[in-house]
């Protein structure tokens, strides 16, 4: 059995909009929950953050950024800018970690920004092939 070129753009549209919003869920929750941990003031969390110079408002700043990013992330005319926002963040995370010699911990922001990079990239697919579909 051969599907019609209109059936197989259809199908691709539909599985690519299940990746990206499996990849919105975890991205937000993600966010979610660090910007939780630094809101609510992790004794250990602010111990690290003090290491590298960063004072218990900085912290707190950090966590509303990234609780208000997990937000902005489901509000479809601003998930560009949210996503730019976060990209930025976490370009930040890494130049930190890496500039403190913490290569270990440059993988979780490591992963998260391939997980923003790739969101970005499959929200605009999605929004383009839903105008040619």
């Amino acid at each position: 059995m051969s599907l019609d070129r209109q059936t197989k753009k259809t199908i691709e549209s539909n599985v690519m909009a299940s990746i990206r919003n499996i990849l919105l869920v975890v991205l937000c929750a993600g966010m979610m929950g660090m910007g939780m941990v630094k809101m609510v003031g992790v004794p250990e969390l602010i111990e690290r953050f003090a290491e590298w110079g960063f004072t218990r408002w900085m912290v707190f700043a950090i966590g509303a950024l990234e609780l208000s990013i997990s937000i902005g992330l489901f509000i479809k005319p601003v998930r560009k800018y949210a996503i730019l926002a976060l990209v930025v963040l976490l370009v930040s995370a890494l130049s930190t970690h890496v500039l403190f010699g913490d290569t270990s911990g440059a993988i979780g922001p490591f992963a998260v920004l391939t997980g923003a990079l790739a969101l970005w990239w499959l929200d605009t697919k999605v929004e383009s092939t839903k105008s040619n579909v």
